[in-house]
């Protein structure tokens, strides 16, 4: 299959439902249906399952193309794909699961997501203890809490949920798994954003679910490493730039499209301007360099190269500079079009929304400096060499 190819024609369609989704707030299920009747589902779920098992620069190309017509499903799929992606590389689930989970997402079109984010709690990676809790219940748990930004929630069939583990040893954290039939799990409808208003994005409330003993997926003490590792960056960071660079490439082909045409009473078309060429010029420069970043940071996760930038580094790098360029490449963007850009009639409108919304997904951008700074100037290093 041609994933690229056929992705494309996907977001040929789904562009033209953006605007509605995104004005309303609404899932665009039809979309998902879409993707699952194209055998998207199964991108990168592993070819033992009957996947694609697709590497992590096709799942890059795949999203970007999707973002070109409506980032919020783009961004909302990318949770499916990258739970797979980071699974084929960090086994931190059961075996089990792994073939239940890929199965389904097959056969029968079920969605799965992390859910880990909370309102007191903040972004996970903070290492924060969270307040929904599994507690021991003979032989198996009792989960009560309540999680915030749960992507994909009107479809999600798997939600593996981070709880803390209520013992009287050492705090210690861990992954249980929940369906969508588990009595007690509860779907609130609180998403209502500025940007990507169409992920179903809601809360996720569980009320006192009772939970066998093998839903338990893995745990930690809460200073322990994730099981996933650094793949659970890599997809999950690349992902995020991949479908930020697809909204801010809309948005600069919506500006080149708009200079060609647009002929105020000078009778010259806008793209004569100088004004006009160097802002074009300056969002071409942002997003060839933002791709470049996003390319080698894929390419060094993939192949490990010794010496020079550590792969998880050049993903920090790629996460925060990509989001910067296309976030300035969009305001330039609406600098071209002029005042009508924030028309809702207009797709640039949104785009100018949706591309700030990976700023607030890990790694956070003091956290991702931190981990250059850390690198330059905290790990050891082979001593000068004399000029020669």
């Amino acid at each position: 299959m041609d994933w690229a190819e056929n992705a494309r024609e996907l977001s040929r369609t789904f562009a033209a439902r953006a605007a509605t989704h995104d004005r309303e707030g609404s899932f665009p299920f039809e979309n998902f249906e879409d993707l699952r009747a194209a055998g998207f589902y199964g991108l990168t779920v592993p070819q033992r399952f009957g996947g694609g098992e697709a590497p992590l620069a096709l799942y890059l190309e795949v999203l970007e193309v999707i973002a070109h017509g409506d980032g919020s499903t783009a961004l909302a799929f990318m949770m499916h794909l990258k739970t797979f992606g980071q699974e084929r590389e960090s086994q931190a689930y059961p075996p089990e699961w792994l073939a239940r989970m890929a199965g389904a997402a097959i056969e029968e079109g079920h969605l799965v997501n992390t859910v880990a984010t909370e309102e007191g709690l903040g972004s996970p990676a903070g290492g924060g203890l969270p307040e929904t809790v599994a507690a021991p219940d003979g032989d198996g748990w009792r989960l009560s809490g309540r999680k915030t930004f749960t992507t994909l929630s009107p479809v999600l069939h798997y939600f593996i949920v981070l709880a803390q583990i209520r013992s009287d040893g050492d705090a210690e954290v861990g992954n249980f798994m929940v369906l969508r039939t588990d009595p007690g799990l509860r779907i609130e409808e609180t998403w209502d954003s500025l940007g990507m208003r169409a992920t179903g994005s809601h809360d996720a409330v569980f009320e006192d679910i009772r939970l066998s003993q093998d839903r338990l997926l893995n745990r930690r003490q809460l200073a322990g490493g994730d099981a996933r590792g650094g793949a659970g960056m890599a997809w999950f960071a690349l992902g995020l730039c991949a479908v930020t660079l697809g909204v801010a490439s809309a948005a600069r082909d919506y500006a080149v499209g708009f200079a060609r045409e647009r002929t105020p009473n000078s009778n010259r078309t806008i793209k004569e301007y100088p004004g006009v060429r160097a802002r074009i010029a300056r969002m071409e420069l942002l997003l060839y360099r933002s791709r470049a970043l996003m390319d080698d940071a894929c390419r060094a996760w993939e192949s490990r190269p010794p010496g020079g930038l550590a792969p998880l580094n050049r993903i920090a790098a790629a996460k925060i500079d990509t989001l910067n360029n296309c976030i300035e490449a969009v305001d330039l963007a609406m600098r071209v079009v002029g005042g009508v850009s924030l028309q809702k009639a207009r797709p640039i409108e949104r785009y100018y929304r949706d591309v700030r919304a990976a700023l607030h997904n890990p790694p956070l951008e003091d956290r991702a400096l931190e981990m250059l700074a850390r690198q330059a100037l905290d790990e050891p290093s082979e001593p000068s060499r004399a000029a020669e």
